[in-house]
C-alpha cells in the first residue's frame, strides 16, 4: 500500500494543479478567441462567433472566482494580439470578464444544474447568457467608440452582443457537461457515431457547399441535431451543434450557403440558426431527461407501492368490469402469483379465466352480491373457494370498494386474503363442539383439577350433573391396585408426556363401582405451563365381559375347553425360557387318535365331538396341574410335561411312563350315546432341556415321532430319534432339488423296447430318469413317490408327455420307425386333473402326431379310484385314437365288471408274476388266467420283466405275444435305443436274405 505524501507536499501538489487549471483556462480562452478572430467580418474589430465567452462561463461555473484572473489575463492578451492598444485591450478585457461572471451569478441564483436535466435549466441558461453578454457588449462597444475605433456604436453593440451570446450558447454547454464517463460511453457506440458523422458531413455539405447551397435546406440539420440530442446527450449534441455552427459561419464568411445573399451575409438569420440549433438540442435532451426521470419516479413509486402491498397479509388489486362485462386487472401486488398462481401480465387485459377455478356454488352466490354492490355503490364482500392447480382448494375473502369510470366501467379496489386456516379453525370448532357432546364422557379442569365443564355423556355414565361437580375435584376411587402411588404415576406421566391413557376403576353417583377406559391430556399455554386438563372416558363394563369371552375364544378350544395352539405356543416359549435357568428336562407328547376319520364318516361328527371331549377329559387325569394338555385341531392333542428329572435317563423313563399311561387310558372303550367305541392312539414323544431348541423344532420332532408310531402299526409310543430328523432333512433337500430339476433340464427319458414273439421291435415304454448334477442318477423309486406327494408329478408328467409326443413326431418322419408305438405312464394325480383331456389333446394337436402311436399306461388304483370320471376321460381320449394299457394288472383289486366297461386296449402282466413263472405254479396259474382273460375280452396282453428264454417260451405257449424286459434290453437313452433299433433292423434284413429262414418279417401282434 502506497504511503500518502506529506502535508507540505500535498499543498504543493494542489497548488500545481490549480496553476495548471489556470493556464489551461487561459490557453483555451486565447485559442478560441483566435479562432473567432480568424472568421472574417465586415467590422474586423467584432467577431461573428465569440467562443471565449462560453469558455469563461464554464470556467467560472467550475472554478468560481479563482478563474477571474485567468479570464481577464487571457482576454487582455487576446485583445493585444488583435492589434489594440493596452488601454483599449484592458477596457475590453474588463467587459469580457464581467459579462461571463454576471451570467455565472444569475445561473447560481436560479439553482442551475450543469447536466441540463430540466427545461427550466435550458431557458435559464439562455436568459443568463443573454443578460451577461449585455455587459460584455456594452463594455466592448463603449471602448471602441471612446477610442474612435467604431463609428456606429449601436451596430457594434448588437453585433458584439449577438456574437458573444452565440459563442456562449455554443461553447458553455459542451464544457459544462463534459466528462470522461460520457466519452467512454460514446466510444462503446462507435458504429452509431460513425453513421452519424457520415450523415452529419453529408448534410452540411449539401446545405453549405454543394451546388444547392443557395436553397434553404437548413431544416435537414434539425433532424440530424435531434438524432444527436436523443442519442448522444448534452456533450455529444453540443459538440455537433458547435461543429455545424462553425461550418455555417465559415461557409457564410466565404460567400456560400443560404445565409449569404446578394454579396452580404444575413447575420441575424445565421445567429438565429445557431441559437435555434443550441436550444433545440438542449430542450430535447432536457425533455428526454425529464421523461426518463418521470418514468423512473413512476417506477419507483410503483415499486414502493407494490412493496408495501406485498408486505400486507393479502393481495391488493384493482378489478375493472367493462360495459361489455369483460374483466381486467390494471394493478395487482406480487401476492397474485402465490394466491392465484398467475402473473399480473396474464390477467392484465383478460381476468375472466380466473373464475373457471372458482367453485360454481360460490359463483352463483357471488354474482348476486356484486350486482347488488354495483347498483348501490356499496362495498363488495364475498367468500369463495378457489381450486389450485394441484387440486387443493383454498378459501379466499374479497373486500372491494367501487369507483365508477367515465366510460361506464366499474373499477373495484380490492383486498383479497386467504382465510383457509380460519375456515378450518371454524370447522374444527364445530367439530370440537360436536365431539364434546359425543358418546364419550368428557370433563375439563383447571391446573388444580377443579372441574370447569362436563358434557351430557359424563352425566349419563356417572350420574353426576354439572352442578354436582363444577368447582370441585372429580371423585377418585382407591383400591389395592389404585392406591396413592397409582395416581402419582398418572401425574408423572402427565408432567413428562402431557398424556396418560389406561384403565381406571371409578364410582358412580349411586355408589356402583365400574371400569372405564380413560385418556387424560394436559393442555399447555404459550409458556409451556399447564392451563387445563381434559379427560375423556368410556364405560367398559360390557367390554370386560367380552374380553373374558374373547380371551377364551382366542386361547382355548371351544369344544374341549383345552388350551389351543396359540396358548400352547406361548406356554412352550415360556417353558423354553425358564429351562435356561434350571437343569430339569421337559417333554412334549404329540397324540393322534387312530381311525378317527372312520368314526366321523360312519357315526357322524356329533359322535366324533363326543369322543374328543372324552379324550380331553381322560388326558387331564393323566397329568399334573403344572403340565399342559392342549388340542391342536382335529384329532390331534399335545401334552407338555414340565419339571422332569435333570438326568436324561430318568426323564425318559418318566415321560415313557406317562405316555404309556395315556396310551392305555385312551385304549379303553368309550361309551358314546348308544354305542361303545374302541379306539387307540399313536403318541410321539420329544424330550428337551434348556433353550437350545425352538418351539417349531419341538413340534417337528414330536410330529416325526408320532408318525413313526403310526408307521409301527398305531396304538404305540415312539420317542424322537435324531435319525428321523436326518431322514426328513434328506427328504427336504430332495424335494428342493426336485423343484429345480425340471427348470434345469435334469430329467430325461429312457426307452425300454417292446417286442413281439418274433423278436421284432413293435414299440417302447418311456421311463423317466433324473440325472442329478451332484448325485448322478437318482432312482425313480426314490423321487417318484415324493413328486406324487408334493404335486410336482403334474408338471413333470406334462413334460414327459411333451417329450414323448415330440419323439413320436421324429419317428413318424422315418420309414423304419413310423410304426412304433410309445407307452407313457400317467400318474393318478395327473390323470385326475380336470383339464387333463384338454392338455393332452392340445399337446397331440400341437405336435401333429398320429395319436394311435401314443399309449397311456394307467395303474389299477388310478382307474378304479373314480370309475365313472375315469371312464369318461378314457372315452374322450379314445375318440382321438389314443390307446390305453392297464399297468401292473393283477396286483390290485381288479374287477371284471370294471374291465368290461373300460375302453382298454391292453393288459400288462406285472413283473412280480413273470419273475417266478417257471418255478411257482401259483404265478404260472395267475399269468395263464390273465392271458386268457385278456384274449377273451379282446385285449392285447404284454408281459413285463421277461428276463429268460424260458419265460418267453411259456408266455408264447399260452398266447402272449408281446414282451419287454432285460432279456431283450434294459432301458436305454435315445441314442442307445436308436442303435438297438438299427441292429435289430440289420438282423431282420439278414434273416430275410437267407432263403432257409422261414421267419415272416410281417408278423404282428394280434389286435
Amino acid at each position: 500500500m502506497a504511503k500518502p505524501p506529506p502535508v507540505g507536499r500535498s499543498t504543493e501538489i494542489r497548488q500545481e494543479i490549480r496553476i495548471g487549471h489556470f493556464l489551461l483556462l487561459m490557453l483555451a480562452y486565447f485559442c478560441a478567441g483566435r479562432v473567432g478572430l480568424a472568421i472574417p467580418y465586415a467590422n474586423p474589430n467584432v467577431s461573428l462567433i465569440w467562443l471565449p465567452t462560453g469558455i469563461a462561463i464554464a470556467g467560472f461555473l467550475r472554478y468560481g472566482k479563482k478563474a477571474l484572473p485567468a479570464v481577464y489575463l487571457a482576454s487582455l492578451l487576446l485583445e493585444l494580439s488583435a492589434g489594440f492598444g493596452l488601454a483599449v485591450s484592458a477596457s475590453i478585457a474588463i467587459g469580457s470578464t464581467l459579462g461571463p461572471w454576471l451570467s455565472k451569478w444569475v445561473l447560481r441564483e436560479q439553482l442551475f444544474r450543469r447536466e441540463f436535466p430540466r427545461r427550466r435549466d435550458v431557458i435559464g441558461f439562455g436568459l443568463a447568457v443573454m443578460t451577461g453578454m449585455c455587459v460584455s457588449a456594452t463594455g466592448g462597444a463603449l471602448s471602441l467608440w471612446s477610442y474612435g475605433l467604431a463609428d456606429n456604436p449601436g451596430t457594434v453593440w448588437l453585433t458584439w452582443w449577438a456574437g458573444d451570446t452565440v459563442g456562449a450558447l455554443l461553447a458553455a454547454p459542451l464544457l459544462i457537461s463534459f466528462s470522461w464517463r460520457e466519452v467512454s460511453e460514446l466510444m462503446r457506440r462507435r458504429k452509431e457515431i460513425a453513421g452519424f458523422l457520415i450523415l452529419f458531413v453529408a448534410a452540411n455539405w449539401l446545405i453549405f457547399v454543394s451546388p444547392y447551397n443557395r436553397l434553404h435546406l437548413t431544416f435537414i440539420t434539425v433532424s440530424v441535431m435531434i438524432w444527436a440530442a436523443m442519442r448522444f446527450g448534452v456533450s455529444g449534441s453540443s459538440f455537433a451543434v458547435l461543429a455545424t455552427s462553425l461550418f455555417a459561419a465559415w461557409a457564410t464568411s466565404h460567400g456560400m450557403g443560404p445565409f449569404y445573399d446578394g454579396g452580404q451575409a444575413n447575420l441575424l438569420i445565421l445567429w438565429a440558426y445557431m441559437t435555434t440549433m443550441v436550444l433545440i438540442t438542449l430542450i430535447i435532451t432536457a425533455l428526454q431527461t425529464e421523461s426518463i426521470d418521470a418514468t423512473r419516479r413512476i417506477q419507483d413509486a410503483y415499486k414502493r407501492i407494490n412493496k408495501v402491498a406485498s408486505r400486507l397479509p393479502g393481495l391488493v388489486l384493482q378489478y375493472r368490469i367493462r360495459p361489455d362485462h369483460s374483466g381486467s386487472i390494471p394493478f395487482a401486488s406480487d401476492a397474485i402469483v402465490q394466491m392465484f398462481e398467475v402473473t399480473h401480465e396474464e390477467v392484465r387485459e383478460d381476468a375472466l379465466h380466473l373464475f373457471t377455478r372458482v367453485d360454481s356454488r360460490d359463483i352463483e352466490s357471488g354474482t348476486e352480491i356484486i350486482r347488488h354492490a354495483m347498483r348501490n355503490l356499496s362495498p363488495w364482500q364475498s367468500e369463495f373457494r378457489m381450486q389450485r392447480k394441484d387440486g387443493s382448494v383454498r378459501w379466499l375473502y374479497l373486500d372491494g370498494l367501487p369507483e365508477p369510470e367515465a366510460d361506464g366501467s366499474m373499477l373495484w379496489h380490492c383486498f383479497v386474503t386467504d382465510i383457509t386456516e380460519r375456515k378450518q379453525a371454524e370447522q374444527d370448532m364445530r367439530i370440537a363442539a360436536c365431539t364434546f357432546e359425543s358418546q364419550e364422557g368428557i370433563f375439563v379442569t383447571d391446573p388444580d383439577w377443579t372441574v370447569l365443564r362436563v358434557n351430557q355423556a359424563f352425566t349419563r355414565i356417572t350420574g353426576y350433573h354439572p352442578e354436582d361437580l363444577i368447582g370441585r375435584r372429580p371423585p377418585m376411587h382407591k383400591t389395592k391396585q389404585q392406591d396413592r402411588d397409582f395416581y402419582v404415576q398418572i401425574n408423572e406421566s402427565l408432567t413428562q408426556h402431557r398424556y396418560w391413557h389406561g384403565e381406571l376403576w371409578s364410582r358412580r353417583k349411586g355408589g356402583e363401582i365400574y371400569p372405564q377406559m380413560i385418556t387424560l391430556t394436559a393442555i399447555t399455554d404459550n409458556r409451556g405451563e399447564v392451563s387445563n386438563y381434559i379427560g375423556s372416558f368410556t364405560d367398559i363394563s360390557r367390554h370386560k365381559g367380552y374380553e373374558a369371552e374373547i380371551r377364551n375364544l382366542a386361547f382355548y378350544d371351544s369344544l374341549t375347553q383345552l388350551p389351543n395352539r396359540r396358548l400352547l405356543m406361548d406356554r412352550l416359549q415360556h417353558l423354553i425360557s425358564v429351562s435356561n435357568r434350571n437343569d430339569s428336562h421337559s417333554a412334549i407328547l404329540f397324540i393322534d387318535l387312530d381311525n378317527f376319520k372312520t368314526l366321523n364318516d360312519t357315526r357322524g361328527h356329533d359322535a366324533g365331538d363326543l369322543l374328543l371331549i372324552e379324550t380331553a377329559s381322560r388326558l387331564q387325569t393323566c397329568v399334573r396341574d403344572s403340565d399342559t394338555v392342549a388340542r391342536l385341531g382335529g384329532d390331534e392333542f399335545v401334552v407338555v410335561l414340565e419339571e422332569l428329572s435333570s438326568q436324561r435317563d430318568d426323564a425318559l423313563r418318566q415321560a415313557d411312563r406317562i405316555a404309556e399311561k395315556i396310551r392305555l387310558l385312551l385304549s379303553q372303550p368309550y361309551q358314546i350315546t348308544d354305542f361303545e367305541h374302541h379306539g387307540s392312539s399313536s403318541i410321539g414323544v420329544c424330550l428337551f432341556q434348556g433353550g437350545d431348541v425352538t418351539v417349531k423344532d419341538l413340534f417337528k420332532r414330536a410330529d416325526t415321532a408320532m408318525y413313526e408310531a403310526k408307521t409301527a402299526g398305531r396304538n404305540a409310543v415312539r420317542f424322537f430319534d435324531p435319525a428321523m430328523q436326518a431322514i426328513l432333512v434328506v427328504r427336504m433337500m430332495l424335494e428342493s432339488n426336485l423343484r429345480i430339476a425340471l427348470a434345469n433340464r435334469q430329467f430325461m427319458l429312457y426307452y425300454q423296447v417292446q417286442v413281439n414273439s418274433d423278436g421284432k421291435l413293435i414299440g417302447a415304454e418311456a421311463l423317466l430318469r433324473w440325472q442329478h448334477p451332484d448325485r448322478g442318477f437318482i432312482s425313480p423309486a426314490e423321487f417318484i413317490p415324493l413328486a406324487e406327494e408334493t404335486g410336482l408329478i403334474i408338471p413333470i408328467g406334462l413334460w414327459v408327455l411333451e417329450t414323448a409326443c415330440a419323439q413320436i413326431k421324429q419317428w413318424e418322419e422315418q420309414p423304419e420307425t413310423r410304426n412304433l408305438t410309445l407307452a407313457v405312464n400317467v400318474s393318478a394325480k395327473q390323470f385326475q386333473q380336470c383339464d387333463f383331456v384338454e392338455s393332452l389333446s392340445e399337446i397331440v394337436g400341437r405336435h401333429q402326431i398320429d395319436p394311435t402311436r401314443l399309449k397311456i399306461e394307467l395303474t389299477e388304483s388310478t382307474i378304479l379310484d373314480n370309475v365313472d370320471a375315469t371312464t369318461a376321460k378314457m372315452h374322450q381320449l379314445k375318440k382321438l385314437g389314443i390307446a390305453f394299457s392297464m399297468d401292473d394288472f393283477g396286483t390290485g383289486y381288479s374287477s371284471l365288471a370294471y374291465l368290461q366297461r373300460l375302453p382298454l386296449n391292453q393288459l400288462k402282466i406285472d413283473q412280480s408274476f413273470v419273475r417266478d413263472l417257471n418255478h411257482d405254479e401259483n404265478d404260472a396259474t395267475i399269468v395263464r388266467a390273465i392271458i386268457s382273460l385278456g384274449v377273451n375280452l379282446g385285449l392285447n396282453v404284454i408281459a413285463e420283466g421277461v428276463e429268460t428264454s424260458a419265460q418267453r417260451a411259456f408266455l408264447i405257449e399260452h398266447n402272449c405275444y408281446a414282451f419287454q424286459g432285460y432279456f431283450f434290453s434294459k432301458p436305454l437313452p435315445l441314442e442307445g435305443f436308436m442303435a438297438l433299433l438299427k441292429s435289430d433292423r440289420a438282423a431282420h434284413a439278414a434273416e430275410a436274405a437267407d432263403p432257409a429262414d422261414p421267419a415272416d418279417d410281417n408278423q404282428t401282434i394280434p389286435s
